[in-house]
């Protein structure tokens, strides 16, 4: 491992079981969520995971924090395999990565006080710490989340708080037990436009304030482009291109990373261009189309495509990965 690196992933795979066996074959249905992910994580680094829904990136996630065990591959954190661990084992990692879901409202006990919220981790760890040590580190952490003064929101129930205050709740309770990575699941997209901003924002402060390495999944390119150092493009159930956001914005090389990027809304109509709209619903996950299994929707997709599935090559010293078909 090397010692840049906080997180390595290495063929990850997950399948999921999907029915029983047919009257003529044993075999089970299988849904390919994740199939075959290769990543890399730096200590404070944030990767923007993007992909439409149904791509694998949630899955990749749970695969990350250990909710679901993966069907082959290799987990590494901080030169430790984590890729099988037991409850007890996976509890004391747990510290380290912790994750923010997408539906704040779902994510808080509407029965407890926010007090309560962020202060139950260090209570579910067992951390040997004082009464006035908790209270300081609560405080602490909901300020850092952006809820100033603390003491005002201390005693109130989630229903009391709006939307963006209640995911700032969520990502105290992250930050109370000092984690290395912070898996961030989609965290703004329950939210009205107005608040993403500050919550992309605070997360971008963390990563400076505290070193914290951010994993951010989304769907929207648009919204991580002044706030990530990489972006990997995922598309059923694989990173199909990855590099720097300068290079991934600018120089895209994956005809899905072309489509992803022509739909971004411009402000600005003299920038505007031609929006690459793809044609047919995503292949099924369980009966994965031969060769390319994005060339069912590719525009440019040659017949070639449909025999031989594309390798990733790097393009760049960034190790950006495009289609080996189409960049010569």
């Amino acid at each position: 491992m090397s010692q840049e690196n906080i997180l390595e992933v290495r063929g990850l795979k997950k399948y999921f079981e999907a029915g029983r066996p047919s009257l003529f074959s044993r075999n089970v249905p299988q849904v390919h969520a994740v199939d075959g992910v290769n990543l890399d994580l730096r200590k404070s680094e944030v990767i923007a995971l993007v992909g439409e829904s149904g791509c694998g990136k949630s899955t990749l996630s749970l695969l990350l924090m250990g909710l679901e065990d993966p069907t082959e591959g290799r987990i590494t954190f901080e030169g430790r395999d984590i890729t099988h661990l037991t409850d007890t084992q996976r509890k004391g990692l747990r510290r380290k990565i912790q994750m923010v879901f997408q539906d704040p409202y779902e994510s808080l006990n509407p029965t407890q006080t926010i007090e309560e919220i962020v202060a139950e981790p260090l209570y579910v760890h067992k951390l040997d710490v004082s009464k006035n040590i908790v209270d300081e580190k609560v405080k602490k952490a909901m300020e850092d989340a952006g809820l100033k003064p603390a003491e005002v929101y201390l005693k109130r129930h989630p229903h009391e708080l709006s939307g963006g205050q209640r995911q700032r709740v969520v990502i105290a309770s992250a930050l109370v037990l000092e984690p290395e990575i912070i898996l961030a699941d989609e965290p703004v997209s329950m939210l009205d436009v107005s608040i993403r901003a500050e919550i992309i924002n605070l997360l971008a402060e963390l990563r400076i304030t505290r070193q914290i390495a951010v994993i951010f999944i989304t769907h929207d390119l648009g919204s991580v482009g002044f706030f990530a150092d990489r972006v990997a493009v995922m598309y059923l159930g694989r990173i199909v291109e990855i590099g720097t956001m300068l290079d991934v914005l600018e120089k895209p090389q994956h005809p899905y990373t072309k489509a992803l990027l022509s739909v971004i809304p411009v402000p600005n109509p003299r920038l505007r261009h031609e929006r690459i709209i793809l044609q047919g619903e995503t292949p099924n996950p369980i009966n994965l189309p031969t060769g390319c299994r994005f060339h069912p929707r590719c525009p440019v997709a040659i017949p070639a495509c449909k025999a031989s599935d594309p390798a990733l090559m790097q393009i760049s010293k960034t190790q950006q990965a495009a289609c080996i078909l189409l960049v010569k």
